[in-house]
């Protein structure tokens, strides 16, 4: 599965991670400009490389963690199966929504907006995928429907 993240900070590079340490996973690490999308793997390499020194990682495995993970703007996300955003901008939406695959599944980490009213004038249903912080050690996702998030999504996310 290919998952892509929209919004590199903090929520966004754990939720990158998150999806990366699963095997079969291959993750798009996007912000506004490449320079963001890399500092948002770099937090996680950073992060990577205390648990390796402290003897917590094997180095192999955060290589293999850190390869599935690539970098750029919201174009990449183009092929992928799934996008979630970290950043709450309607408008990135509209805009993954001319670039994205028609069976791509939009979700948000936000969990204070209406999920309805976000996924509201696009082609497809949003669906609420709030993970908590920090988002690779929390084993909690709370999904949640708008109004038009197919049963499938829900059941799938």
């Amino acid at each position: 599965m290919k998952v892509g993240i929209i919004g590199a900070g903090t929520m966004g590079s754990g939720i990158a991670q998150a999806f990366a340490q699963v095997d079969g996973y291959e993750v798009c690490l996007c912000d506004i400009n490449e320079e963001f999308a890399s500092n948002g793997k770099l937090k996680i390499s950073k992060n990577f490389e205390k648990r390796v020194a402290k003897g917590k990682m094997a180095k192999e495995d955060a290589d293999k963690i850190l390869a599935r993970i690539h970098t750029g703007v919201k174009t990449i996300c183009s092929d992928c199966d799934l996008v979630v955003e970290a950043a709450i901008k309607k408008q990135t939406f509209k805009e993954l929504a001319a670039i994205c695959k028609a069976d791509c599944v939009f979700a948000t980490n936000t969990s204070s907006l209406s999920i309805t009213e976000i996924g509201a004038g696009l082609d497809r249903p949003v669906i609420g995928m709030h993970f908590f912080n920090p988002a690779p050690v929390m084993k909690l996702v709370e999904v949640i429907a708008g109004l038009n998030t197919k049963p499938e999504d829900v059941e799938a996310v």
